[in-house]
Parts: C-alpha cells; structure tokens; sequence
C-alpha cells in the first residue's frame, strides 16, 4: 500500500499529526504521541479524514500552539 502524506503538525509539547492519502482511495490520520503511548493510525473516507485533521488541528492551536504546521513550511499544497 502506498502513503502520501497532505498535511502535518506538531504541537507544542510534541505530538505529531498527520494527513496521509492512500492508492486504494482512502485517507488516514495518524497520530504520534510522546512515551508511553505509540502511533495510531485511523483509515476514513477522504471528507472524514480531512475533517477529523482539521478539528484536531484546531484543537491543538487552542489548546498548547503549534510549533510546526505543514500549512506555512511547505511549498506548493499542504492542507
């Protein structure tokens, strides 16, 4: 199965988020945590998965600020 990541971000106090578009037409968020917890990874349809990003992303701002968001660094169409 191939991956291609949309969007990123990682909170202030480290999680990582990500966007990820899959070649059998489904979307995936991921979530990368700090210790002890691991990765999770949550298959949805496209709408779903941008959806669940965007409110989690948001959520983030509000809560703790962003220190990375793929929104200013990358070049050329992040989410």
């Amino acid at each position: 199965m191939d991956w291609a990541p949309l969007a990123q971000f990682e909170g202030v106090r480290g999680d990582r988020v990500a966007l990820f578009s899959l070649d059998d037409g489904h979307w995936a968020v991921s979530w990368a945590y700090g210790q002890p917890h691991g990765p999770q990874l949550v298959s949805y349809a496209p709408g779903q998965a941008q959806d669940v990003f965007s409110t989690t992303r948001r959520q983030y701002e509000e809560r703790e600020g962003l220190s990375y968001d793929s929104r200013v660094q990358w070049q050329g169409g992040s989410l």
